[in-house]
């Protein structure tokens, strides 16, 4: 299986306090601790994540959610 870091995490303050302030801080290191301890699970999705973070992947996603519309 391959990872991607995509979706959205709901975390209490509690965990956000655990992040050192004014510095750079990957927030693996927090997941990890997190889903150790039993304070943090995933669920594994199916369909394709469509990225938007260049100017190619936004016209993919554009033309997918253009067909989408189409074809409603």
């Amino acid at each position: 299986m391959h990872h991607i870091d995509y979706g959205v995490a709901l975390l209490r303050r509690a965990a956000l306090d655990r992040i050192p302030p004014d510095q750079p801080y990957d927030l693996a290191t927090l997941y990890t601790h997190l889903v150790a301890e039993g304070q943090m699970s995933g669920h594994e999705v199916t369909q394709r994540f469509y990225e938007i973070g260049t100017p190619a992947s936004l016209e993919e996603a554009r033309r997918y959610l253009e067909s989408r519309t189409a074809s409603s």
